[in-house]
């Protein structure tokens, strides 16, 4: 056997001998010591497997990325919980790449494994296993170096990802330098601008800016270089071809890991097609716009005219109403007064000239009523009167009065609750309370019981007014509003076929409604509904 300390022993003796071996095993045991402390201070993780892969040692960087300390002599292959390939499959300890240089005694360089933790955590690593042989050759171990290479995985990984959405954008995204040199070119922007990424990289971003827009970079570079981003900047951009581009632009500063800010990240969009829609919108609208005010001119003007016809006609028919009533009224007096002289001379009247007589003047005072009905519609059509504030309970008491005669003929019962003050037209008012109650009185073939109440809401007053007369179809609520029409026989029941008429006329001039629900012999109520102000 080679002995690497060879010592004389014919020249000394047994105890000196002795020391000298002790003297080399003590400097063998502080060689040892210094290569383990050497070791368990490297920040990489170390560790040693006997002949037959028993653990032999491992530092503190093993333990720390096994996350556990395997015992020494007990495990074998690795200080790992578990191993899996870099496809996520399972690893067996014995197939690990100390378990193959074990095996074939011969270094394993190239392998990836991922090692996972007993708390679950993964990393990615790469192990360098060395054989280890005696100074006799004689095969004894190994030792391997395990490098966590976990973060630089991520990286790539990201890089990948990072990669692929820039070849797969649609945008166009350019990186530069600080001085405005392209360094980075997607697919998109070549589709977009027509420029490759060979013609394009280590070339002025200029390139592909229009010369009235070259002042647009310097501002962008001083913003980019202040750590500013710039969102969707709307601009012009020219291809390679000399095609005006309008595209929108994000751009932010790169920084990088020193928090040194070292280019800017360009992403374009072409919106081109959208401004050009944009654009024949707007011209269309435009279009339009002026075709429909000339509409809308040409149809004001046609109003106008039509209006003031309108006014003119009305006003026509209003004289003619008015002349018509009066001219109607003076032969009305002079029949009514010669009937009154004849009927004073009665007794040399036979009785069928006498009956004949009363006809006369009947429709005679019938005419009279209709003619002062008619002047009083026509007056409402213009409804010049001025609105105030109008206490309605008090216009209601007001005819209440003029009816003293008429209740205590009928033997009517009139029950009024308190109707609020609104704005109206007093004289109006006072029309469309006189109209219904003598409607009430009037059809009614018992003594008549009104009733009289208003419910307030929303800015309105609904006034409520019930009866007990005679009633009618329902399907006649819309029809009983129109003048000159009546239901019910002339001979039994008076009327003109005006007053209704002349209520819903009144309601309307006060930007109101009015409406009617009855049936046959069970009354009719009447609702009007007025604005307070």
């Amino acid at each position: 056997m080679f002995d690497p300390f060879p010592i004389d022993k014919s020249a000394v003796g047994p105890e000196d001998v002795n020391r000298s071996i002790e003297t080399i095993r003590e400097a063998l045991r502080e060689s040892e010591e210094r290569y383990r402390q050497l070791v368990q201070a490297l920040p990489a993780a170390v560790y040693s497997c006997d002949a037959q892969g028993y653990i032999t040692f491992y530092n503190d960087a093993a333990a720390s990325l096994w996350g556990r300390s395997p015992e020494i002599g007990k495990d074998q292959w690795c200080g790992s919980w578990k191993i899996f390939k870099t496809d996520g499959s399972p690893l067996p300890l014995d197939e690990c790449p100390m378990a193959v240089a074990l095996q074939e005694q011969t270094a394993v360089t190239g392998a990836e494994i991922i090692v996972e933790r007993p708390d679950g955590t993964r990393r990615f690593i790469q192990p360098f296993p060395q054989p280890v042989f005696n100074s006799e050759g004689r095969f004894i171990g190994a030792t391997n170096l395990l490098v966590d290479i976990t973060d630089s995985k991520v990286s790539e990984e990201q890089s990948a990802y990072l990669a692929a959405i820039i070849n797969s954008s649609d945008d166009a995204i350019v990186s530069k330098t600080l001085n405005g040199i392209v360094t980075s070119w997607n697919k998109s922007a070549e589709r977009i601008f027509g420029y490759t990424a060979a013609e394009m990289v280590g070339q002025p971003i200029t390139r592909i800016i229009p010369p009235e827009r070259l002042e647009e970079e310097p501002e962008i570079l001083r913003r980019i270089s202040a750590g500013a981003r710039i969102d969707h900047f709307e601009t012009q951009r020219v291809t390679k071809d000399g095609r005006l581009l309008d595209i929108s632009v994000t751009i932010s500063p790169i920084i990088n890991k020193a928090g040194k800010i070292i280019g800017a990240s360009k992403i374009a969009r072409d919106i081109t097609s959208q401004r050009q829609a944009e654009r024949a919108l707007r011209e269309k609208e435009e279009k339009f716009t002026n075709m429909l005010e000339q509409i809308i001119r040409e149809r004001t003007h046609e109003l106008v005219l039509l209006n003031s016809r309108l006014q003119k006609s009305n006003h026509d028919l209003e004289q003619f109403a008015y002349i018509a009533s009066h001219d109607l009224q003076e032969p009305l007096r002079k029949i009514l007064t010669f009937s009154e002289l004849i009927a004073d001379n009665e007794s040399t009247l036979t009785e069928e000239q006498l009956r004949y007589l009363q006809k006369i003047r009947a429709s005679a005072r019938q005419m009279a009523a209709l003619i002062k009905d008619v002047l009083h519609y026509s007056r409402l059509t213009a409804h010049n009167d001025q609105h105030a504030p109008t206490d309605l309970h008090g216009l209601f008491d007001e005819v209440l009065a003029e009816f003293d005669l008429m209740i205590e003929q009928t033997s009517a019962t009139v029950h009024v609750q308190p109707l609020p003050v609104i704005r109206g037209i007093p004289t109006q008012i006072k029309q469309l309370f006189r109209n219904l109650l003598s409607n009430s009185m009037k059809f009614s073939d018992r003594p008549p019981v009104i009733n009289v109440q208003a419910h307030t809401e929303d800015g309105h007053t609904t006034i409520t007014f019930r009866d007990n007369g005679i009633g009618f179809e329902q399907v006649y609520a819309d029809k009983i509003f129109h003048i000159f029409n009546r239901l019910n026989n002339r001979g039994k029941y008076n009327g003109t076929g005006v007053g209704l008429a002349l209520c819903k006329k009144i309601v309307e001039n006060h930007q109101g409604s009015i409406r009617a629900e009855s049936a046959p012999g069970k009354g009719s109520t009447f609702y009007i509904r007025l604005p307070l102000g």
